[in-house]
């Protein structure tokens, strides 16, 4: 049989083999030498035949890849390139044992670390993205051999992460896609199992703020949650900073006498340094004298870092820590309770600041946001102009915060005791 080889002719071959209870062979008439099989199973696979030494010399046979991973057109490539290779007189099949030797101990996790010592940068963005990469997401391809991973491998790693959410998948396709493409550059896999996976689709935005009188009830909810999580939640309203960020926060960061936190690059989302002027009610919690107090009377070792307990790791178990938050605030709610996630404080602290009528793009430089309104020389030309719209605008925020955190609750709202 010789046609041009296409999905539909390798298909049609598939339902054949089947009928016939036998391996059948189709040539491709476009490039000589490249075919596809069928097995009486329905598997197919793409192939090269070749022949080295002239007319008397053996014709030698090197598999491609199986139908489904590869395309006919991806198949179709690599087949001319390695009879490219074979006019040259190089014994293509020899050269793949070689390979298969040398990759025959490369794991997924191995090959992962190979991946991260040549393009981490050591900043969050990377540390989070190596993190997803060993994450239990993946846990079931960490021993597997690179060179055996296929398409269903990669897409059951990701539906494994949708069973989080949505979210959680489509950052696992994005930090997947470039470590298999580098591997497959690299030969160090057949073909990319990526190929033709459709990503996850793109998480709907959030638009969701915390109203006055939903502030009014978190910060006096966030008041009886336990150590550390107390300060970290206000200080994420007031700051407009990232969780991670805040948990993460280091004396040595801070200049509490100029009253301002130089967050480094490397623990930002975007790895740029982000300076954040702090309002009065920032200062007053992050009082080292107080904290040191509050971790000498629990037992938690002191350190550079503000919040730990251990002293060495940022604090763990959010989880919980907003679960006994929110129920707080339902009891000083009540049916006017609505959910509402970590990272909307953030998005209450920019709103909150354009409601006080401070400038889009001040805002933007107080979040250490980049956007359409922001980038490029003018990005740099305003991060000094604006220092001074910046400490104003955190000031106002604060002082919002205070005027309905420190003002008598309304009659009809139930104090929460300590």
């Amino acid at each position: 049989m010789k046609a041009k080889i296409s999905k539909t002719t390798v298909d049609a071959l598939r339902v054949q083999a089947i009928a016939a209870g036998k391996t059948l062979y189709t040539w491709d008439d476009e490039l000589r030498g490249f075919g596809a099989l069928a097995t009486k199973s329905g598997s197919a696979s793409y192939f090269c035949e070749f022949r080295l030494g002239g007319r008397a010399a053996p014709n030698k046979r090197m598999s491609l890849g199986k139908h489904g991973v590869l395309t006919p057109e991806q198949a179709r490539k690599v087949a001319r390139e390695r009879l490219g290779e074979v006019a040259k007189g190089i014994d293509v099949s020899d050269q793949r044992k070689e390979k298969r030797a040398q990759l025959a101990g490369l794991t997924f996790a191995e090959a992962v670390g190979k991946f991260l010592a040549v393009h981490s940068k050591g900043t969050r963005y990377w540390t989070e993205k190596a993190a997803r990469l060993r994450s239990p997401d993946v846990k079931a391809l960490t021993n597997k051999p690179l060179a055996t991973l296929s398409r269903k491998h990669v897409a059951d790693a990701i539906d494994r992460a949708r069973m989080r959410s949505e979210a959680a998948a489509r950052l696992l396709f994005a930090d997947l896609r470039p470590f298999l493409k580098w591997a497959h550059e690299r030969e160090l896999l057949q073909a990319n199992p990526m190929a033709g996976l459709r990503a996850p689709k793109p998480v709907d935005a959030r638009d969701r703020t915390l109203e006055d009188h939903e502030i009014r009830a978190f910060w006096q909810a966030a008041s009886g949650v336990p150590w550390p999580f107390a300060p970290i939640y206000k200080l994420l309203l007031l700051t407009g900073a990232r969780r991670e960020e805040v948990a993460g926060m280091k004396w040595s960061e801070l200049d509490l006498d100029a009253g301002v936190w130089l967050l480094p690059g490397a623990r930002t989302k975007n790895s740029r340094d982000h300076r954040i002027p702090l309002a009065p009610q920032a200062i007053t919690i992050l009082n080292r004298l107080g904290i040191a107090a509050i971790k000498a009377g629990l037992a938690y070792k002191d350190s550079d870092l503000v919040f730990s307990t251990t002293g060495h790791s940022s604090p763990s178990g959010f989880s919980h820590a907003k679960r006994a938050l929110d129920v707080r605030m339902k009891e000083v709610l009540g049916p006017k309770f609505k959910p509402w996630r970590v990272h909307d404080l953030r998005r209450t602290c920019a709103t909150g600041m354009e409601n006080l009528g401070i400038d889009t793009r001040v805002v933007e430089t107080a979040l250490n946001h980049i956007s359409g309104t922001k980038g490029g020389l003018v990005a740099i030309y305003q991060r000094g102009q604006h220092r001074a719209a910046v400490k104003a605008a955190f000031e106002a925020w604060g002082a919002h915060v205070a005027s309905l955190t420190e003002a008598p609750l309304p009659l009809n709202v139930v104090r929460l005791r300590g």
